[in-house]
């Protein structure tokens, strides 16, 4: 054997085995570093390509495409956008953004909050506000571009409990069949004093009636139509008082039938001819009106009704609630809401106004007015002069050291084409409705009423 051929072999082993270990120890970092990495495996050119050219996907937004309100990201920024835009207010409580008008770019969103950290009352007031909301096209970021003016965001208001979308709410439901009318229970009171006197007196005598009807559990008859005292007349219109009102141009009459049962007067004495005439139905007459309601409380009667005489004060619906039935009958004036076609002309005043206004209620001379106002009224804030005797002269005295603003600069919301005057006309059957006397002072006193600081100015 050739000594030297087995070292030969052994040699090129050697070498073999030491590349081969080596290779083998590159494989184990490569490995390591991959995986450590986290890089593909394959060793493609086009893998190569793919490691080089990799970067971040951009993620893109459709502007146009409705904002998710509901984001929970978004509600935050609004928060904060919020209570940075307002430090003197103290925020109470916020509720959901809604999508606003466009929902593409607009969220709305409500809160309650305390305007003075110094007050000692601890009440709240509402608010909604509509926020103008961008989105960065690249990465979807929210940012808010600003926060409209008090009431701008209706989307997020609360509805009242009984409300609807109509301006004038629905009358009761129609005509009854028979055997719903024989079973009923109802109360008429009939004649009396109480026509084309101020409203004040009619509401308080409608109040006694209503109150009466709860008390024996009894659906209360009633005119829907009313008279308006002359002192509500327009001016130029020879101050006579004013027949065929309809008592849906001011009191909510759906929340008052839910509150209430009623039955339209026209309707029940139709439906009382067909049936009630022909001795099914009996009927109770009551020509006292100082006898207790507590008196007729055993009355089987399908009908009581309550006759009122000619002469005057003792005819008076509210006389019935006086004397022994104060303490039965106790009138609520929960049962009766203004009508929301002018609490929605009081809430557009208020939102042209800034959210913080005072408020005077003037029925004085133009100088009391005046000593009053520089009196008690702080510096800062808008005005809202509300009452009888407003002058432009005495207006502009005071527009020297204040924005002052009071109805007739609002008029638009009830001109000839407003939405008020227009739906009040499709709800009076075509005919127009006449923003009278009893409109002006309903709408001049809810607004008083929404001042900061509200000041009492009497002769």
């Amino acid at each position: 054997m050739d000594p030297s051929r087995p070292l030969l072999r052994r040699g090129a082993f050697l070498s073999s085995s030491v590349h081969a270990a080596t290779a083998l120890l590159l494989v184990v970092v490569v490995l390591v570093l991959v995986t450590l990495l986290r890089l593909p495996l394959s060793t493609s050119p086009h893998a190569a390509a793919t490691l080089t050219d990799q970067k971040p996907q951009e993620q893109t937004c459709d502007p146009t495409s409705p904002l998710d309100c509901a984001d929970p990201r978004l509600f935050h920024l609004m928060m904060r956008s919020a209570i940075e835009a307002f430090p003197a207010v103290h925020f109470a409580r916020f509720g959901r953004p809604v999508p606003g008008e466009p929902p593409s770019s607009s969220c709305d969103m409500a809160w309650r909050a305390r305007s003075d950290s110094d007050s000692p009352s601890k009440a709240t007031t509402k608010d909604y506000r509509r926020f103008a909301i961008a989105r960065d096209p690249h990465t979807c970021a929210y940012s808010v571009l600003s926060i409209g003016d008090y009431h701008s965001g209706p989307n997020a208001r609360k509805p009242r409990p009984g409300a609807t979308n109509a301006t004038i709410a629905t009358p009761p439901p129609p005509a009854l069949s028979r055997s719903q009318f024989i079973q009923g229970a109802y109360i008429a009171y009939l004649g009396g004093g109480d026509r084309c006197k101020p409203m004040p007196h009619y509401l308080r005598s409608l109040l006694c009636a209503l109150a009466e009807a709860r008390y024996l559990n009894r659906t209360l008859v009633l005119d829907l139509t009313l008279c308006l005292a002359a002192s509500y007349a327009a001016p130029g219109t020879g101050g006579m008082p004013e027949e065929g009102k309809r008592l849906a141009f001011y009191i909510d009459v759906e929340h008052l039938h839910s509150q209430v049962p009623i039955i339209e007067e026209r309707q029940f004495w139709a439906d009382w001819d067909s049936w009630g005439v022909q001795g099914q139905l009996r009927a109770r007459l009551i020509e006292d009106t100082k006898l207790a309601p507590i008196k007729s409380s055993k009355v089987r009667d399908t009908l009581i009704v309550r006759k009122f005489g000619d002469v005057e004060p003792g005819n008076y619906w509210y006389n019935v609630c006086e004397g022994e039935a104060k303490h039965l009958l106790r009138p609520s004036r929960s049962v009766m809401r203004w009508v929301p076609s002018l609490m929605h002309i009081v809430d557009d005043i208020i939102s042209r106004m800034q959210p913080a206004f005072d408020s005077v209620h003037m029925n004085a001379k133009g100088e009391d007015l005046r000593q009053r106002v520089e009196e008690v009224l702080g510096g800062g804030r808008q005005v809202y002069v509300a009452g009888e005797g407003v002058n432009s002269a005495l207006l502009e005295s005071l527009k020297a050291k204040r924005i002052i603003h009071y109805l007739d600069e609002f008029e638009d919301l009830w001109g000839t084409d407003s939405k008020w005057f227009l739906e009040m006309k499709r709800l009076n059957g075509g005919v127009p409705v006449e923003f009278d006397g009893y409109m002006r002072e309903v709408v001049d006193r809810e607004v008083f009423l929404k001042g900061k600081k509200k000041v009492e100015v009497l002769r």
